[in-house]
């Protein structure tokens, strides 16, 4: 780029001011081009590590819903064991409440 840049300088005055704008703008739309490449490259990097952001949570977000449902599922369990023995408890206190009425029954009121 310098040797190009030397030479162009070096024949501006053949040129003449509309080959010098001519140069001009053919520089700058080389610079731009080349701005242009590094910032889609950048854009591309950035896209890189914003997928492997992406399934990085994922990953994450999969394993926190099967701790959840685990959880989850462990309480169920929990909830269906003190069900169980609250309505056996139930049970048991209506037979004592049956067989005390019966003995009532069967003794008068007492009095």
């Amino acid at each position: 780029m310098d040797a190009v840049l030397t030479a162009v300088l070096q024949s501006l005055p053949q040129l003449g001011l509309g080959g010098g704008s001519i140069v001009l703008v053919v520089l700058l739309l080389r610079r731009e081009a080349s701005t242009e490449e590094r910032h889609a490259a950048e854009l591309t990097r950035k896209d890189t590590l914003h997928a492997a952001e992406i399934t990085r949570l994922r990953s994450a977000h999969v394993d926190e819903l099967g701790e959840l449902r685990s959880d989850v599922k462990g309480l169920r369990d929990q909830l269906d064991t003190l069900q169980t023995a609250f309505d056996l408890e139930r049970a048991d206190r209506r037979k004592a409440e049956d067989a005390l009425a019966v003995l009532v029954r069967r003794h008068g009121s007492g009095s």
